[in-house]
Parts: structure tokens; sequence; C-alpha cells
């Protein structure tokens, strides 16, 4: 989603302002002077479009609604009409000008530029021309008929964007030379005076008494020209076309736009032998691979010859602040592995991600991992108030690691010689570098390079006033910038996008998919891995990514596309959900010695290998029992009955006994929950390790274990109304706390569901306008953190539901899990660039920091969503209500689940990160005939976080007696790890019993048992 919202906003020389009357005469005069000039081979059409249905009107440029509703536009001399998918129908008479007629070394070019979603261009009634969003410019050549009098009948058919207004940006017929060395007319003088304006303190007063129009004024102005330093330096161009996988269109349009865009480049390379072309993306390459073998092996021909450059990194332009750490590793991980299979005349060091919405702490330890060298980007252009400082640095993440770090040109672009200009003066102020990058081609739906743009870019070649240009690849740009990487800056924090903070909230439904998906087939890899390490054979085949990594593309995870993509994304998420359940489920089977029906017991494991299990689980009404002995049970008011199990670390596999008697023998609850009504009329519920107190209004009150309250008031739904942003599901109001809602609380509804001891639960509803909100606060027993779920049957547009918790002890800090890492954040916003981080997408938990002794509370999420915070504040985005581009989204119903987690000792210290992972993910539970308690893979300390597990073989390396774990140290210590029967080493070094890492430090490592017997469940009351 590359559309410049700028677009429009071109500013015409005539608009400038000088600080005196005399400046500002002298400037007009000089002004006026130069668009004369100009005129000698550009005829501006603007005035002349008539609108078709009412052609007597008058100039359609003249129409009074653009100067009502957009004076900004109209000042920049746009032709303009309303939003909503109108048709505006321009037309004119197209006559040569007398003093054109004359001269055969020229042609004439009717050029146009345009911000509509739809667009014809019809002469003579025949139609010669289409563009869209994104195809937005034409330089359509006249014939020579023209010339020699015969007027054309032009007609030009707009339709307005739904949710923008349209216009008309340019408007022009142009002379150039036939061929580009032999311009004896001088057509090219007067955009060469425009190119050399930047560089000339003024021109010659004696030049601006002359006639612009006499040859007299043509002589002076190429003397003033040839006197002119040619600009220095190298412009590396090389075509390339954005193509987004989903957006406005579907996935299957994207296929097709792929193909289309592809055999184009390919056939240009036929005609222009200096071009070369660049494109992303593994995902498309592979499709093109199994279903186009014809168009692959000219693709492969081509990138044999040097000609055609695979610029790739991930498996797609991800998303890179929404989805999880072991999903962006898979990310680089495939689209590595397949650029390196199916392109192995290039290195593989490269990023390519222009688009995504910006991008989290972590990403350089991910990509580094992957053997990424180089991150390209282009998207921090679009910050809305506070531009990125650098073109050129050096990407440090928590942990070290770091990536050279470019920011691109804008892409989309054509052959303008004065925009190719621009950029390089730009990055040359910058970086003090005088050479940059151009990358020609339509985007955003493919397109690429066409024939006009190539023409112009030879028309230009070799010129004086333009900087040399070089056809090129991407890597030869890098490689030159390379002797300067020990002398960049460093940048040592996420690049967040100020713009887009609503794609965190927007279409929940998207990441809830995403999470579940992303969780099964971490699950079905870890099984596999065991299995693996097992079985003589090996039979266990890794979990296919694919379906989750093309869903993670940065406009369909953020629920930024039309509601097609998401109708027919839903049954791929549902599909991949029960490939990789079953995989999962078949991997334990053959584990844990069978299941199913005939299974006589059944089994818990914990798939990750955390410090701590606490479990408390909803199994059928029964008897249960583990090892023999009784365990803790309560009726559920839902059905079947709660059960608690003993502790456990590590991934665990716990068998356990159903027995169906009248009057099961119960276990002692371990930190059993209860129940305490205060006058008040709520209830106070506690467990050992938190209180709460509940009322018809929410939670009121929390205490951590030793009674500090952690709340300076209730904990607040609250609703805003959203409305007005441009980038309608991108984008949150900026201004939305100005534009409170009511809440309404239903008192008679609140009741207490669940008394304990294992479980206790309060229900309290709300209405929010027309949406009815049900909120769940429960404990369960032996829990660190009260669990809210929030079920909302959401009817609202254009409106945002909030959860908003004030904090009792002010904070100085806060902290959250991102895509690779963790940030961290002054909790009050001082700097600009501070202030713009107002809303920030997180995985699954944020945390406050309060001043020395320390201390916090945590809110651990089902996300990724959009948190804020403040030093007396944590607030969680929950929905919003766009209309564009999905007129639905939001709507119906959804259940979202948070925690609240004092952390007295520091989120590190408290183990935050894996509380999170042990909230989100409960644990495997199924009929089976295990028999006795097994430890599959050792725990980590509770200071490491575990990313993923699989075997060497996943990467075609190693042995498969190996495990590989990757582990992340989210804090601010060293942490060191010793699983007491294992072996653990990095990859590429000797074994060892322990391993150390660094702060924010994300690895590899490889475990094996230190013998090969398998070590019995570690257990504690």
């Amino acid at each position: 989603m590359e559309t410049d919202r700028r677009l429009g906003q071109r500013h015409h020389l005539m608009g400038q302002c000088l600080l005196d009357t005399m400046q500002n005469r002298l400037q007009a005069r000089r002004s006026e002077w130069i668009e004369t000039f100009r005129s000698r081979s550009r005829l501006d059409l603007k005035p002349q479009w008539r609108r078709m249905e009412d052609p007597g009107r008058g100039p359609a440029l003249d129409d009074p609604w653009g100067q009502m509703h957009r004076p900004d536009w109209v000042e920049r001399g746009l032709l303009i009409w309303p939003r909503g998918g109108l048709w505006r129908r321009l037309t004119l008479q197209l006559i040569c000008p007398q003093v054109w007629r004359t001269g055969e070394q020229c042609r004439e070019r009717l050029v146009l530029s345009w911000w509509a979603d739809q667009v014809r261009l019809w002469v003579d009634g025949v139609l010669v021309h289409e563009g869209d969003l994104f195809d937005t410019r034409c330089r359509w050549p006249l014939p020579s008929s023209w010339r020699q009098g015969t007027p054309l009948e032009v007609l030009l058919e707009l339709r307005s964007p739904c949710h923008d207004d349209g216009a008309l940006i340019t408007s022009q017929v142009v002379r150039e030379p036939l061929r580009p060395a032999h311009d004896a007319a001088q057509l090219l003088l007067p955009e060469a005076l425009d190119l050399a304006l930047p560089s000339l303190a003024d021109l010659p007063e004696a030049l601006l008494e002359l006639d612009p129009l006499s040859s007299q004024a043509s002589e002076a102005v190429a003397a003033v020209l040839l006197k002119t330093p040619a600009p220095a330096g190298v412009l590396h161009w090389i075509g390339h076309a954005h193509l987004d996988l989903a957006w406005l269109w579907p996935v299957a349009d994207t296929w097709q736009a792929a193909e289309r865009t592809f055999r184009s480049a390919l056939d240009l390379m036929e005609s222009f032998p200096e071009l070369r072309f660049a494109h992303s993306t593994p995902a498309l390459y592979q499709w093109m691979e199994r279903f186009r073998p014809a168009l692959w092996a000219r693709i492969r021909a081509a990138s044999m010859a040097g000609r055609w450059e695979p610029i790739n990194g991930p498996w797609v332009e991800t998303d890179c602040v929404l989805v999880s750490t072991a999903s962006l590793w898979q990310q680089f991980c495939l689209g590595q592995g397949y650029s390196r299979r199916a392109f192995p005349e290039w290195r593989h060091q490269l990023a390519w991600l222009p688009d995504s919405f910006g991008f989290a702490a972590g990403v350089p330890a991910v990509a580094v991992a992957e053997g990424v060298r180089w991150f390209c980007t282009h998207k921090l252009a679009w910050n809305a108030s506070e531009p990125f400082p650098h073109r050129l640095f050096r990407w440090r993440s928590r942990g070290g690691a770091e990536l050279l770090a470019l920011m691109l040109p804008p892409i989309g672009t054509d052959a303008d010689p004065a925009a190719i200009q621009a950029e390089h003066r730009a990055f040359g102020a910058a970086t003090g570098l005088n050479h940059a990058l151009w990358t020609p081609g339509v985007g955003d739906h493919g397109g690429g390079p066409t024939v006009e743009m190539l023409e112009q870019m030879e028309l230009w070649d070799g010129h004086p006033q333009v900087t040399h240009r070089s056809p090129s690849t991407v890597r030869d740009f890098l490689a030159e910038l390379e002797p300067m990487a020990a002398t960049l800056p460093v940048w040592r924090d996420e690049l967040y996008l100020d713009l887009h903070r609503g794609c965190s909230t927007s279409r929940p439904d998207q990441k809830r998919h995403n999470r579940s998906l992303e969780r099964l087939l971490r699950e079905a890899d870890l099984t596999a891995a065991l299995l693996r390490r097992r079985s003589a054979d090996r039979p266990a085949a890794s979990a296919d990514w694919r379906t989750l990594l093309f869903h993670q593309f940065h406009d369909i995870l953020p629920g930024t596309s039309i509601p097609e993509v998401f109708d027919q994304a839903e049954s791929l998420w549902r599909q991949g959900r029960r490939q990789a359940s079953a995989q999962r489920d078949q991997h334990l089977a053959q584990l844990l010695g069978g299941g199913g029906v005939d299974a006589k017991g059944w089994a818990w494991v914990g798939l990750q290998p955390l410090a701590r299990w606490s479990p408390v689980l909803r199994l059928p009404h029964a008897g249960w029992a583990a090892m023999g002995q009784p365990l803790p049970i309560q009726p559920a008011v839902s059905g079947g009955a709660w059960v608690q199990l003993p502790v456990l670390q590590g991934v665990a596999a716990l068998p356990l006994e159903c027995r169906v008697t009248v009057d099961p023998p119960q276990g002692v609850v371990r930190g059993a929950v209860q129940v305490e009504s205060i006058s008040t009329g709520g209830f106070r519920l506690s467990n050992g390790r938190l209180s709460a107190e509940v009322g018809a209004q929410g939670v009121h009150q929390l205490w951590d274990g030793a009674g500090v309250p952690q709340l300076l008031g209730p904990i607040a739904l609250r609703r805003f109304r959203d409305q007005g942003e441009f980038w309608d599901a991108w984008d949150l109001a900026s201004d939305y706390r100005d534009h409170p809602l009511p809440v309404e609380w239903e008192s008679a509804s609140f009741q207490l569901v669940e008394a304990g001891p294992l479980v206790a639960r309060v229900l309290v509803r709300a209405r929010a306008g027309h949406s009815r909100i049900r909120l769940d606060c429960q404990l369960r027993a032996d829990s660190p953190w009260l669990e809210l779920i929030c079920s909302v049957h959401w009817k609202q547009t254009h409106e945002l539901l909030r959860l908003e918790i004030p904090l009792a002890q002010s904070a100085v800090r806060w902290a959250a899990d991102t895509s690779g890492g963790v940030i961290e954040r002054p909790a009050r916003l001082c700097t600009p660039q501070e202030r713009v981080r107002w809303e920030v997408p997180v995985i699954s938990w944020c945390a406050s920091e309060a001043a020395a002794p320390g201390g916090g509370l945590a809110l651990l999420l089902d996300g990724p969503q959009g948190v804020d915070a403040e030093p007396g504040r944590l607030g969680v985005s929950l929905l919003r209500g766009p209309t564009w581009p999905d007129p639905g989204a939001d709507r119906g119903w959804h259940r979202q689940r948070v925690a609240l987690m004092p952390t007295p000792a520091g989120w590190c210290r408290d183990g935050i990160p894996q509380a999170a992972i042990a909230f989100r993910e409960p644990g495997w539970c199924r009929p089976s005939s295990l028999a006795d308690p097994t430890v599959l893979l050792p725990s980590l300390p509770v200071g490491l976080v575990p990313v993923a597990v699989l075997t060497p073989l996943d990467r075609a390396e190693g042995d498969p007696s190996r495990l590989t774990l990757r582990v992340h140290n989210p804090g601010a210590r060293r942490q060191t790890w010793c699983p007491q029967g294992w072996n653990v080493m990095r990859r590429h070094e000797e074994p060892a019993g322990s391993v150390t890492l660094r702060p924010g430090e994300l690895v590899e490592l490889e475990l094996s048992p230190a013998d090969e017997n398998v070590e019995p469940a570690n257990q504690s009351s």
C-alpha cells in the first residue's frame, strides 16, 4: 500500500512566498518569465477541459465545488470533484498551435497525472490508455497528423476514489526530440533550465529583459546552462514493481498481476538492452515456478544473465510489528532458504521491505540470524509529523545484532528527470554521498517499468543537466555504500511509523486467526522435533508455515484490505489450523503411546519449556488423579469440572487418571481462591498471590501478595469517537480523547458465577451505544494474574473501545514485547519523537515500572494489540469500526482476553514474558495411554523466553538426534542456563553443560541429552 497520500500536493512555482514586497515582485517576474519560456515546448490543457454532460458551462477548472470544499487543492491548480466513486467526464478538442506545426525531428506527448481509482483516455473514439490509483501517469504519443493540423477529440473519464476526492493533477502537451542526442530545436531547453534552477543563484537580469519566446532567449539560456557545472556523481537505476499480495483486490488477482508484470518486464528487456529489473517476495516466485514453468524459465535465464535481481529477505513483505518472534524468524528462514535454492547465482544478504507499517526493534536480531546484512525500506518517509533523521545508518538490536539500513527513494515512480534529480540532491544532503538509487515502475498492483518510462530515461541519458545514469542492481548500489559502514550513525530502537496506529486494532479476527495458527505450528514443530530424535527413521515432518506467513502480509494481518480478502482467507486460516492441530496430535500420540477412544487414561502436556506450570483445566466431570493421588476438583458452571494439576516444569507430560465415582476424593488445593462479600455490594477474590475487588463496574482494586494496592481507581472500559482520518482502517484519530462517548454499566446483571476454590468468576455487563459488552473477571487457584474476558457484540462504526488501568504506583518506564525483542520506554513523553508514539503495537504483554525500589503492574494480552502508557495509566485498544476499505470491519461478536499481574520485583525478575506464554497457551490435554510422567525438554530459567524448537534437519544440517532451541533473553542481565542432564551449546560450538546469554540476545542453541535416559517429571507442591 504505497500510493502516495501526498500525490495531489504539488506546489507551483507561483505559490512561493518571500519576505518583502520587492523580493515578491522580483520573484513573480522571474517565475512569469520561466513559465512563458516553458510554453515553447509545453502546452497547458487544464483551462480547456469541459464537462462532457454540460460543455457550455465553462471550464471545468472553474467549478465552484472545489473552491468551497478543497481550496487547498484549488490553490495548487488541481481540477477536482467529490469522492465516493463519482465519474468526471472531461472533453476537449486538441488543436496543434500554429508555431508547433514545423519541424520533423520532434514528437509530442499528451502528459496526464491523476488521483482517481479508474481512468480511461479516449482519442477520436479509440481507447488509448487506462489507469487507476497506482498507474497514475500517462505520456501518450500524439499522432504526426496532429502536428499537420488535424484536431483530436479527447475524452478523459476519471472516477474518484471511495475514500477521497478525485483530482486531475497534470494535463499538458509536451514536445521532445525524436532522438535524444539530436535536439536541434532545443525542445529540452525549458526543462533543462528547470533542472538547473536549484543550483543557480538566480537568473541574470539581462536574461529577464529578453522575450522568453525569442531565439535570443534560447541562446541566452543555453549560454547560462553551458556555464553551469554538470551534476556530479552517479544515479543507479533499476526497474521495479511493488506488488501488494492483497489490498484493494483479492489474492487471486495478485497472481494475474504478478504474471503480467513479470512478462512485461521480460519483454521490455528485449527492446531496451539497458533495462534491469528487481522484484521481491519468494512466495510469488514459488507460485511462478510451480504454475508458470515457461515464465519461470525466462526469469531464471534473465537472473543468470544478471538482468533480473531477486530482492527478497522474508517469505512475503510481512508486517513487522504484529507477528511473534517465531513467525518473524520463519519469515526470514523460509524466504532466505528459498532464495538460495532458486537463485544460487546471487548472494542473499538483503531484506526488501519498502511498505510495511513500521519495524520492531528485534528485526535486526532475526534478520542477521538468517544471513541478512542490508535492510531497505521507504515507509518511514510517510511519518506524519516527525521525519526520520537518517537515510543511511546502522540499525542495532538490544542484543547487539546489527543491520546496515537504507531508506529507499519513493517506489511506484516514473522517469521524471526533475523527481530523479531531486532525489539525488536529497540523498546527497542526507548522507554526503554523490550517488543515489532510483527504481522506476508502476507499483502497488504491479506493472513495473513502461515503454514511456524507459523512453523518457533514454531521452535524458547523457544530458549535461542530469546526473550520470547507470543501469545497475540494488546490490551494486549497496556495495558502493559498504565502505561507509563504520562511520554511519547507529539507531538502537524500533523504526516507529508515525502513522497507521490503528493497524494493531482493526480486524481483530485476523489477529486471532494468526495467533492460533502460529501456536499450533510451533507445537507441531516441537512435537515433530521430539519424535524425530526418538525415532530411528525420523518419520515426522515439520509443519508447513506458508499459509500463516502469506497471511502475515502487511495489508492482510493489519486488517487493511477489502472484505473479499478476509472472506477468502477465512477458509485458509481454518484449514491451516486443522492441519497443524492434526499433525501435532499425531506426533503426540506416537510420543506418548497412543490416544483416542481406546486410550486408558488422559495426559496433559505443557508444550513450552517454561520454568513453572500450574495448570487449572476444565475437564469432563469425574474424579481425577495423577500418579495415584486425587486432584482438586470444582464443578464448572458451564459444564464439566475444574481440575488443578501439580506444578510442572519444562516440556512435561503428565498422565491423568479419570475415575468415574459418585463421590470422588478431593486433593488439597494449592493457592485456593477465597471469595468474600464486601459492604459496597461487590466481592473480594484472593488466592494468596493476589487479591481483587470486583463490583458492578468491573475491577475496583487489585492487590499483590503483600497487600500493596495496584490501582488508583477502577479499571475502565472507555469509548471514543474515532473518525476523520484519511487512511480509515489504518489510522486512529489523533484527537480521539477529545471525543469521549458513554459506556453504561448494567448493575442489575452483576453476579458471582463461580465461587472457588479453584476458580472464582464475577460477571458484569455494560452497553456501549448499540453494542453489548460482557466482562468476566476470573481468578484461578495459584494463579499470579487476574483474568478479564471481554465479550462484545460490536455494532459501532468509527468508534474506539479501550480498556484503561489507572496505576497506583506512578510509572517512570514501561516495557513490552515486540517482534524479535523487547521495547522499553519512558512513561512521561518528553521529546517530539517520544510524543508521536502515543499508540504502540505489542505482541503479548506490557508492564509498568515504578521508581525505586521498583515494581509495577503487567498487562498480559491475547494479542497482538495496540497499547499506550503514561505515568498514571496503562491502556489497551480493543475494537474499532472503520468503514474503508472494508465497510463491515470489526462488526460482530468478539472475545478478547487480558490479565493483570502485579510485578513487585519488576517485569523481568517476575517472569512476565513466560507468564504471558502460560496465559496464552494452557497446554494440551487429551485421552492418552501415557503411563509415567516424562520431561521431554528441560525448563528454561524464568528470565529466558522460548521462541521455537526444531531439529537441525529443518535446516538441512546437523545431527537429527539434537534439538535446536531458539531462545531470547529479554532482560538487561545476563542469563545462564544449566539444563540438568542435558548438553547445550551455541551452533558450531562444542557441547557444554551451560550457556550464558547476553542481555537482549536472540540465539539458536543446540540441545542433546547427556545420556539417553529420560528423567522423571520435575514436580513441586
